[in-house]
């Protein structure tokens, strides 16, 4: 699944559409990957990475479970 992540707004449509609405064993890697998409928007110098990032990291605080292998 690749998504195009440049924007606050990319980032609340990923969590609405691949996180809370998502299969359950594929929450946690959506997860990973919306956080990936954030950091190379961060390292490339977007200006509104910031207010992503922000975002991104409120899905700390939905209840799916999360597996570490």
């Amino acid at each position: 699944m690749s998504h195009e992540i440049k924007t606050p707004i990319d980032v609340t449509c990923f969590i609405r559409d691949c996180i809370k609405g998502a299969d359950p064993e594929l929450v946690h890697a959506n997860e990973d990957e919306l956080y990936q998409k954030v950091l190379e928007e961060v390292v490339k110098g977007n200006p509104r990475a910031r207010k992503m990032a922000e975002l991104a990291l409120k899905t700390k605080q939905l209840d799916f479970p999360r597996w570490c292998a």
